[in-house]
């Protein structure tokens, strides 16, 4: 290996692993927000979401069903972005391990175990803000948006295998 190929090494085991745990910070902050700035932050959303739905669908609710929609959604978005979060943690991990010499079995399974790890450790630390709680729950949750980052970026992986070997072989032809 050459130094430039070396240099190239070292940069994406750098920025691989600086996104790595800019991801684990921005996880810690929604984790360290306190139980009512964080029940705003959803509501925030799914309010945006319900008002969105009403223009599209041309639904016609007032208020008060606009309010009562947000709350009745409130809960399934908190998961989905628990999900979300733990994905990209996933494939960040996954992706930093790709610069290592390791089996991608050995790699997916490290990925998922420490996006689990962290999970309740993350879980472990709400116990300790404000009117938060940390629920076992949520780190099964957040261990399937682990499964569905390596997922995707599995799949994806073979899609660009594929191509690429299709394309090879119309320059060989």
């Amino acid at each position: 290996m050459n130094i430039k190929e070396r240099g190239t090494k070292m940069m994406k085991r750098w920025v691989t692993g600086l996104l790595l745990v800019v991801w684990m910070a921005v996880i810690f902050a929604f984790s360290n927000q306190v139980a009512e700035e964080s029940a705003q932050s959803s509501q925030t959303v799914a309010y945006q979401i319900a008002s969105w739905q009403n223009k599209v669908f041309q639904l016609e609710k007032g208020e008060e069903e606009l309010v009562a929609q947000a709350d009745s959604m409130q809960f399934s978005i908190r998961k989905c972005a628990h999900m979300c979060e733990y994905a990209v943690l996933a494939v960040l991990f996954f992706l930093h391990l790709g610069c290592y010499p390791l089996d991608r079995k050995w790699a997916v399974a490290l990925a998922w175990a420490f996006t689990v790890c962290y999970a309740a450790l993350d879980e472990g630390h709400q116990l300790l803000v404000m009117g938060r709680s940390g629920e076992m729950r949520d780190v099964c949750i957040d261990g399937i948006g682990g499964i569905i980052g390596l997922g995707v970026v599995l799949g994806l992986g073979k899609v660009a295998e594929r191509r690429k070997k299709q394309k090879q072989a119309q320059v060989g032809a």
